[in-house]
């Protein structure tokens, strides 16, 4: 479509797309599960999976979408929702008049009401549309569970006894200097929680020279709070550095890999390395180096039937996430890419660091993966309906990158020349 030279034509040219992808979910959702009941009736006629005979179909229709098996099983799941109990909004998908944002509102807010309930609220939204669609998703969010409580306020204690039993604190690295805390807490522990920290921050403030901001001292005051420890003083740290051995020496300055956080920079590795004994809590450092040529760390085998000991850690850093495409889960499971049942061996090169979901899935029928030569560990999979795709493991420090011109891609400083040049 080209780009007129009128604004006001370039603007509609704008809302038609926006509508034209809303009805390209509308039939993105039906093909999703036009495939799954699909895979689900051929396996029925072959006697396979009677329990469950669309194992699988969801991890693959997130293959497809590039997304993760989580969020290919969600797709699924609110496609089949939206689908079965939600026509008048599967509708306006369809037509372009609601969002996909905005259907994901109506389904997760409707989900745990019963079916005539839920149906009830589609049809009141449609009666409201003026109302509920145009004023964003948040308002949208309010006027669901507004019906919703009003329709099934039993829901609402069911709702309060499910945040009891889901409340858990996780964190994950969100780049090379910060980690990100997030957790979910029954609202009674969260507002106490908010309100220590409040206190905190309110009495800090009150003393002089006092710099830091709110959010500052909120954060400091939860670390003490939690490990017993200032924010000063040391960091306990039982920690893998996956390098180039010439990190060490000065001589590269490559970053380095905390297998399963991300990567650091090759200055504070060394000072990791060389912290000294008057540091106040001990550091407990395990360097693994990397074969520059292939990327590779050292392979090692075994003979028994489960992945153990060295080997075990040598595979989780050299995948470091869950090895389906576009997955990136926390590894959980080791196991074969080859059944040992189809006489895969325990070895590294048939090895492979999973999800606990992904590693259920690659059991399916006719789901099939089997190591691929490459420049770094990789395998195929193919899938039931017999697309491919290739699972390779990441880039590890300290394998050497040639450039078109010869040269090797952090061979020389920035701003260096090369001998002679």
């Amino acid at each position: 479509m080209d780009i007129p030279s009128d604004h006001f034509d370039t603007v509609e040219n704008i809302a038609a797309m926006e509508a034209a992808k809303s009805a390209i979910f509308a039939q993105q959702a039906d093909h999703a599960v036009a495939y799954e009941d699909s895979l689900s009736a051929a396996r029925k006629k072959r006697n396979l999976r009677e329990k469950n005979p669309g194992w699988g179909a969801s991890k693959e229709v997130a293959l497809a979408m590039r997304i993760s098996p989580k969020g290919g099983t969600h797709f699924m799941n609110s496609s089949r929702m939206m689908g079965a109990d939600l026509p008048l909004t599967r509708q306006g998908l369809r037509d372009g008049k609601v969002t996909w944002a905005q259907a994901q509102i109506v389904i997760s807010g409707t989900r745990n009401l019963e079916l005539a309930n839920r149906q009830l609220v589609d049809r009141l939204l449609w009666e409201e549309t003026h109302n509920c669609f145009e004023q964003g998703t948040a308002k949208l969010a309010d006027i669901v569970a507004y019906w919703a409580k009003i329709l099934e306020p039993k829901t609402e204690e069911d709702l309060e006894a499910k945040a009891w039993k889901n409340r858990c604190i996780g964190g994950y690295q969100i780049n090379a200097h910060e980690v990100m805390i997030s957790g979910t807490l029954p609202l009674s522990l969260g507002i106490a929680v908010l309100q220590v920290l409040a206190g905190e921050a309110e009495k800090a403030q009150r003393e002089p020279g006092e710099e830091r901001s709110a959010g500052q001292i909120q954060a400091d005051a939860f670390y003490e709070l939690m490990t017993g420890l200032k924010v000063a003083g040391g960091v306990p740290l039982e920690i893998l550095l996956v390098m180039d051995a010439a990190v060490l020496t000065g001589e590269s300055n490559e970053p380095v890999l905390i297998p399963g956080y991300g990567f650091i920079s090759a200055n504070r590795a060394r000072k990791m390395v060389a912290a000294g004994p008057d540091d106040e809590l001990a550091i407990w450092v395990r360097g693994l180096f990397v074969e520059s040529r292939t990327g590779q760390l050292v392979a090692m085998e075994s003979r028994a039937r489960r992945f153990g000991g060295n080997l075990k850690k040598l595979i989780k850093v050299r995948d470091q996430y869950c090895r389906t495409p576009y997955c990136n889960g926390k590894i959980r499971d080791i196991d074969h890419v080859v059944q040992v049942r189809k006489n895969g061996k325990t070895t590294e090169d048939n090895s492979s660091g999973r999800c606990f979901s992904c590693n259920q899935t690659k059991e399916a029928p006719d789901w099939d993966e089997h190591p691929t030569p490459g420049d770094r560990h990789s395998f195929n999979i193919t899938t039931p309906s017999n697309h491919t795709y290739i699972s390779k493991a990441p880039p590890l420090p300290g394998m050497k990158t040639m450039l078109p011109s010869g040269r090797t891609l952090g061979e020389h400083p920035p701003g260096g020349a090369p001998p002679g040049g």
